[in-house]
């Protein structure tokens, strides 16, 4: 009863996500830019000092669910993993895009302009990631989901 409850509020979330305005992935994007506020300070800050928005690299990040950002093989583990777990596509897929994100904090924070940041976060080197990189991925997402999942207003302003 409770796998089947679980299925319903992940199919009800999917739908804010894909009707006008896609309120869900807005919202998504914006728990995400919270989230990393509080994980990495430093990084949200460069973004807000170079006006890079999350929704002009994360929209795309929940909308896809990573299938534009991974090789297929990282994207079917992941999707996997999604699939294991309570709420996966709805909920800790927010805590794999703050892994993500945070992955390349040195990266971002290399990049010293609006543009430079921009083409790093829609073009991220994955291309050769495989069952470590996204291993990794997941064991970090998993930190940050026990971290935070049940304390929300750690992330919230």
């Amino acid at each position: 009863m409770e796998k089947l409850h679980s299925q319903h509020s992940e199919t009800a979330a999917h739908r804010d996500n894909y009707t006008f305005a896609q309120p869900g992935i807005q919202k998504k994007v914006k728990a995400l830019e919270e989230l990393v506020s509080r994980i990495d300070e430093q990084v949200h800050n460069h973004f807000r000092k170079y006006e890079v928005e999350y929704l002009q690299f994360a929209f795309r990040w929940m909308n896809n669910l990573l299938m534009r950002e991974l090789p297929l093989r990282c994207t079917i583990r992941l999707w996997d993993t999604y699939q294991s777990e309570p709420e996966g596509f709805s909920h800790f897929h927010l805590y794999v895009c703050a892994a993500f994100l945070i992955k390349w904090r040195k990266e971002i924070l290399d990049e010293e302009d609006f543009q430079g940041l921009l083409m790093l976060l829609q073009n991220l080197p994955t291309i050769h990631w495989g069952n470590e990189e996204i291993g990794l991925l997941l064991a970090e997402a998993y930190r940050l989901k026990y971290m935070f999942a049940d304390a929300p207003n750690h992330y919230r302003r």
